[in-house]
């Protein structure tokens, strides 16, 4: 099967923030982040910031996956070698517990509803397969995917019967799919990448980022119903800001939190953008927009639970994980 080269490349963003506090033991002391005048006259929508994991360059830390808790959180991270393995730590601190341990390049770990599984992409074949590994035995692992394609960024239903993720076919175009964990099988729901299920099962919806129909087109923000009904838009991806990239969920499914990507996308690359931008939130219809980071870091990789956000960001220089907790956001009509 032929490789998919540069998918752990093409997926790494950076994101955006300043003054940290440091957060676990034998990481090596941050200096406070001086952000520009601009950054400081405005009070930022968040406080606490903290930064979970740091490795040594060139060493790297991305695609950030919290229990639903908040106590816990799974990260790809290339601090145990050059390829990238799936990781996961206490959020008080400590050191990672490393989950996979094969020749391969492992991405896009999301922890189960239940916290008992963590579900991610692995390439041992030379392909990217879902594989699902217990996170109290990590050896423990199923293969969920065997297509000759690539199967990437998993994300689970609200029950932790299913995943949806993001299938490239032989054409090379990105679909999103969904694949029942005990039985395997599969249905397609359309063009897109990056799922993520909203956590109600009486009102599930999937927000996705969509896929620019060529290299250099701008990518947006989409929900759908699993069922493959009421597709909308909630962000659209425009020349002046860039593509919206990254949604996920806020745990009361009343939000989500994108980040943004002022560069184009490679379709052989995931649909990853270049470059990270700055982070936002939007309420699920559509409305109240708003700006969560824009200190001029680069932010990405978004991910919400516990009361906190986590994402990727390379405010002190390296590509670490960070999280802060996010004050009310404004609420209308």
């Amino acid at each position: 099967m032929k490789r998919l080269a540069g998918v752990a490349a093409g997926c790494l963003l950076w994101a955006a923030c300043a003054g940290p506090r440091e957060e676990g033991k034998g990481s090596p002391p941050v200096e406070p982040a001086v952000p520009p005048p601009a950054a400081l006259a405005a009070e930022p929508p968040w406080a606490d910031l903290l930064r979970h994991a740091a490795p040594v360059p060139p060493a790297r830390a991305f695609h950030p996956s919290p229990s639903r808790d908040g106590r816990l959180v799974a990260y790809a991270t290339t601090e145990f070698g050059p390829r990238p393995q799936i990781a996961v730590r206490h959020v008080s601190g400590g050191a990672p517990l490393r989950i996979t341990r094969q020749d391969a390049d492992h991405l896009f770990p999301r922890i189960s509803p239940d916290g008992r599984l963590v579900a991610y992409a692995a390439n041992p074949d030379g392909n990217y397969d879902l594989f699902i590994a217990r996170l109290d035995a990590p050896g423990a692992v199923r293969q969920i995917t065997f297509e000759p394609g690539d199967d990437v960024a998993p994300a689970w239903s609200p029950d932790g019967k299913r995943l949806a993720y993001a299938a490239r076919g032989p054409s090379g175009a990105w679909q999103l799919v969904l694949v029942d964990v005990a039985g395997r099988t599969r249905t397609y729901l359309g063009p897109g990448t990056h799922p993520d299920w909203s956590p109600d099962a009486k009102d599930p919806w999937i927000c996705f980022q969509s896929v620019p129909p060529s290299p250099g087109g701008r990518a947006g923000i989409w929900r759908i119903r699993p069922d493959g009904t009421e597709l909308r838009e909630v962000v659209a991806g425009r020349p002046a800001r860039g593509s919206a990239v990254h949604p996920r969920f806020s745990p009361d499914g009343r939000w989500i939190a994108y980040a943004t990507a002022v560069r184009g996308f490679d379709p052989h690359a995931v649909g990853a953008p270049d470059e990270g931008g700055d982070l936002r939130a939007i309420r699920a219809d559509g409305t109240l927009e708003t700006r969560l980071t824009e200190d001029g870091a680069g932010d990405a990789w978004p991910a919400w639970a516990g009361g906190r956000l986590f994402f990727v960001s390379d405010r002190a220089g390296g590509r670490d994980l960070w999280s802060f907790r996010l004050k009310p956001l404004e609420e209308g009509p």
